[in-house]
């Protein structure tokens, strides 16, 4: 039996990504016995992610260090198939982080505020008192223990099986899911833009999905591809991402590869039951329109320890109590992700030829000058079609504001 586990804590963290760490240390800081366990034998890796956060934001939960930050990134440029793109500032100051240096600060955070870190730790069940999470069953490297727990929170990923085992709905519809590989790309030197995180749009290239190439250093960038997983049975993510590199690059030095699944509906209707809640992406707290989540994972991990630590104080730990963080995040994100899922949809099913035409259009734009409504008026000018597929995002406001 493990001699380093209590037999109880107030809140059990499965999972020490950035939303598991943010969620381990506000439980920590608000005094609760803490306890965060990881089942890889490293924190931060393998990578799964493009690697990009908001400074602005990430600057709430960690002091900025370059340290962890590869690149600073002052534009994103969206490309067509004929190599025509639209240039336009983050709506704040990207870092393009490592990963591997950048969660484990952040699990240094949490431990130092007195959270306890486990890592090769497995989560392999949970205990129920009738409908109620109770708490762990953990596996560690010397035997295995039941330990008990006020609150569970589920911080294990896409592919959450905590969240699964509380009976939470988590699987989305094939058209919902990105299915995704990324390479570290070396011998890149003269052929990368340093500030700038490009995205590659086409049929041709990521049906239903999007190339991204995200510089970090003067030669190495992170250049990976997501599809929704209806449309990769015949061609793989894998031979559309090698195309585009050869393509592009020529024969690169390949660093590492990295392949999953990202959910991309915005995040789950039930998030919490009795004892547990989810945050991160085991939430799928990430983007649907760019599939990006570290920096929403953080915002949701701190709602939910806002509501969780009051829920434990006050006893009542339940799916009604706990509920109260849904609709912290409906309130916040709720009608933008709905909007930006429909405009993921829309630019999934606009044909090629449309595509490449808007693009090439809005690349003629002086877009940092212009507002979306004046951008907008003056594409349904130059492609008035587009005015019977961006209906449903006028209607919601997004393209207006």
């Amino acid at each position: 039996m493990p001699s380093y586990l209590a037999d109880a804590y107030d809140v059990i963290v499965v999972g020490a990504g950035p939303a598991g760490s943010v969620a381990a240390r506000r439980a920590a800081e608000q005094g609760f016995s803490t306890l965060m366990i990881e089942k890889r034998q490293e924190i931060g890796a393998p990578v799964r992610c493009a690697e990009a956060v908001g400074a602005e934001v990430t600057r709430e939960y960690l002091d900025q260090d370059e340290r962890w930050i590869n690149a600073h990134i002052d534009f994103y440029d969206i490309v067509n198939s004929k190599g025509d793109f639209v240039r336009v500032p983050p709506t704040e100051h990207t870092w393009v982080v490592d990963r591997k240096v950048f969660d484990l600060e952040l699990a240094h955070r949490a431990r130092r505020s007195g959270a306890q870190v486990l890592t090769s730790t497995t989560a392999v069940g949970l205990l129920r008192e009738e409908t109620q999470v109770t708490g762990v069953k953990i596996r560690a490297l010397d035997g295995s223990r039941d330990v008990k727990a006020r609150l569970v929170i589920a911080a294990d990923g896409t592919e959450s099986q905590v969240a699964r085992w509380a009976g939470l709905k988590t699987v989305p519809p094939m058209g919902d899911y990105y299915s995704g590989v990324q390479y570290l790309v070396g011998n890149l030197k003269g052929k990368l833009k340093p500030n700038v995180c490009e995205y590659h749009v086409g049929m041709d290239m990521a049906p239903g999905g999007y190339v991204w190439v995200f510089p970090k250093g003067e030669d190495v960038a992170n250049v990976g591809l997501v599809m929704t997983a209806d449309k990769s049975a015949e061609i793989s993510p894998r031979e559309y991402l090698d195309r585009f590199v050869r393509a592009k690059y020529g024969s690169p030095g390949i660093m590492s590869v990295v392949v999953g699944g990202i959910p991309a509906t915005g995040a789950l209707k039930r998030m919490v039951t009795d004892g547990l809640m989810t945050v991160g992406d085991a939430a799928h707290q990430a983007d649907p329109l760019t599939a990006g989540g570290i920096n929403l994972g953080m915002f949701g991990a701190d709602m939910a320890m806002q509501v969780g630590a009051k829920a434990i104080r006050d006893g009542d730990v339940s799916a009604g109590r706990l509920q109260e963080y849904e609709h912290m995040w409906q309130d916040r994100f709720g009608k933008q992700h709905a909007a930006l899922l429909q405009v993921r949809k829309m630019l999934s099913s606009m044909n090629q030829e449309t595509l490449i035409g808007l693009i090439e259009t809005a690349s003629t734009l002086p877009i940092a000058e212009m507002s979306p409504a004046q951008v907008l008026v003056t594409l349904l000018k130059s492609h008035p079609r587009l005015l019977i597929e961006a209906r449903t995002l006028i209607t919601t406001g997004l393209i207006l504001k």
